[in-house]
């Protein structure tokens, strides 16, 4: 009997150490599937504050590029429409003969422009400063408050246009003036790291070589 005892007893014995250690066991795998979820919820939200970041930067380059487009082809659209104001056509009617004649992404974004305000979702005046805000330009700013005051007011609209028009080509010669004054100084770096030294060691080389040689 003593024998049985002891043999049930230890019996009992390892089932209680093979249940603590599945238990054991279970609770490591609960506290690292835990900590896998936390890293995974943590790389998560890391590549979304990336992507967001990606996002962001892709839109402002691309809101830099549209309003460097859009100025760039500011003076051209100015005086088609001037023309059409002077040759006795309203603004819609000028601006509508730019849009049908150029394909360009101004004429596109004032082809929704004219349409929104034809069409009585805006009015002109906010449609314009619609315009002026997607495209970020300060000279699309200046028309749409130009043509703005000019239509309430009943002010003369071909005569602004077109000093519009011609400090717009001022700034844009400036500009070129500015990145033309710009090219010597980028090009100081080139010439002293690259050009210099090899017209250094071309001038230098055979007058060392046989004081090298004698020492």
């Amino acid at each position: 009997m003593s024998v049985l005892r002891v043999a049930c007893a230890a019996i009992v014995g390892l089932a209680g150490f093979g249940c603590a250690w599945i238990a054991v066991g279970s609770s490591r795998g609960t506290s690292r599937h835990k900590t896998l979820g936390r890293a995974e919820v943590n790389g998560l939200i890391d590549a979304l504050g990336a992507s967001r970041l990606v996002r962001s930067m892709r839109e402002q380059s691309e809101r830099r590029e549209r309003a460097r487009r859009a100025t760039r082809d500011m003076p051209v659209f100015l005086d088609i429409v001037t023309l059409g104001i002077a040759a006795g056509l309203s603004f819609d009617a000028s601006l509508e003969l730019y849009c049908e004649r150029y394909q360009t992404p101004l004429a596109n974004m004032m082809r929704n422009a004219m349409l929104s305000w034809r069409m009585g979702v805006r009015g002109r005046a906010e449609a314009l400063r619609v315009l002026a805000s997607e495209v970020a330009s300060p000279a699309m700013k200046r028309f749409a408050t130009t043509v703005t005051d000019a239509l309430a007011f009943g002010t003369p609209l071909a005569s602004a246009l077109e000093r519009q028009a011609q400090v717009i080509r001022d700034e844009q010669r400036s500009q070129v003036e500015e990145e033309i004054e710009r090219v010597p100084v980028r090009m100081l770096i080139p010439l002293g790291t690259l050009i210099v030294p090899a017209m250094l060691l071309t001038i230098l080389g055979p007058l060392l070589g046989p004081a090298l040689g004698m020492a």
